[in-house]
């Protein structure tokens, strides 16, 4: 056994162990269905914040008129980012047809174009929540659908005074191609291992289309001040900040009716803009375990690569590397298929095995082109 096998198998032995801790942790999250008392729900603002989404945004805005929550104990706020399409045409015309209609906020009058540092997000999410009625801040995306208790849900898991943040479980809906249901598995492994590490102790992701906040939390870290003045990470350096200064203050929301749906990226160029821009946070953390974790991770996809080379020339035994795929891959299914069974994704456990098959290229190929700067979001061009 060559001293590159030692060091494969190493690997190898510690992701799936490790893999299986996350898989130990999901199980742990207890499972919430419990509705709060009439008298016990606090009042929420929704915070929607929007930039050409006119095929999107009525449905979302249907979903919350339709939402098991009483009218007068809840808000909607959508703030739009400049948009160029009818995005406010189609909101105004909905707000004329029904008997909740959202505020609707221009972050034009806030905020001119060029003055953010393309920290368009962050700063409607703060002018939204300066506006804001509730006690707790509720965001969603305009292109993200929602049950019609997901703000009863929410509201169940904010009732303790002990929670600062909730972190909600989102997935991929009307899937129609190969490539976009093996997203909606690598998408479930995020959220499955975001809410592992929470209820580990140290959270590492989260994602603000389905993300709640004590407005009292909020400000008493600052909101996003001292964070990146980056279009990306809204979600995550708030869940940090908040972590630093309240510890144990945050929930993974395990609820089937919290569950927010959304829609894959339908061409290889809109996914690799998101997945550089998702891949470029990781240089801003701030928690060393984080980073550690990140780069254990992309460490390890590295030598898995290098070991397939190194079989593929005749370098290594090929007896070692399938041992090690086996080992690793069998860790990495059983906490997928838990994932995706909670997300009601159970069919698309059959795409587990072909995400497997090229998950690692996709880690080593995003690790090493986040590390250049600029990437497409929203139709503008950011770093």
């Amino acid at each position: 056994m060559t001293h590159w096998t030692v060091l494969f198998l190493s690997f190898t032995i510690a992701y799936s162990l490790f893999t299986l801790r996350l898989w130990w942790a999901w199980r742990q999250i207890p499972v919430s269905n419990l509705i709060p008392e009439p008298g016990l729900l606090p009042f929420l603002s929704v915070v929607i914040v929007v930039r050409n989404e006119e095929k999107n945004i009525a449905s979302l805005l249907q979903d919350l008129s339709k939402q098991h929550y009483p009218a007068d104990q809840f808000e909607v706020l959508v703030v739009d980012d400049h948009s160029t399409d009818a995005t406010i045409p189609v909101i105004r015309q909905f707000a004329v047809h029904t008997q909740f209609p959202p505020t609707l906020l221009f972050l034009a009058d806030h905020l001119p174009v060029g003055s953010s540092e393309g920290n368009y997000k962050k700063k409607a999410i703060e002018w939204a929540v300066s506006q804001a009625k509730g006690e707790w801040i509720v965001l969603t995306d305009g292109d993200c659908r929602v049950g019609p208790d997901w703000l009863r849900s929410i509201a169940q898991a904010c009732s303790s005074q002990e929670v600062a943040l909730i972190a909600g479980p989102v997935t991929f809906e009307q899937e129609k191609t190969a490539f976009e249901r093996m997203q909606t598995v690598e998408f479930a492994s995020l959220i499955g291992s975001g809410a592992a590490t929470l209820q580990m102790g140290f959270p590492t992701m989260c994602n603000a289309a389905n993300l709640a906040f004590s407005r009292a939390a909020f400000y008493a870290v600052g909101g996003y001040q001292g964070t990146a003045p980056t279009a990306t990470g809204d979600d995550l350096f708030l869940m940090h900040k908040i972590h630093l200064r309240f510890p144990g203050s945050i929930r993974f929301l395990k609820n089937r009716e919290a569950i927010v749906r959304t829609s894959a990226k339908a061409t290889w160029g809109d996914f690799f803009q998101q997945r550089k821009r998702w891949a470029s946070k990781w240089k801003l953390y701030q928690d060393r375990r984080v980073i550690v974790l990140a780069l254990f991770v992309f460490l390890s996809n590295v030598i898995l690569l290098s070991t397939f080379l190194l079989v593929f020339f005749g370098k290594i035994p090929v007896c070692w590397f399938l041992m090690g795929l086996l080992l690793r891959f069998g860790a990495e299914f059983f906490f997928l298929a838990d994932v995706l069974t909670f997300l009601g994704q159970s069919r698309k456990t059959g795409w587990i095995v072909p995400v497997q098959a090229v998950y690692f290229l996709y880690v080593v190929f995003f690790g090493v082109i986040a590390q250049k700067r600029g990437y497409v979001w929203k139709g503008r061009k950011l770093n």
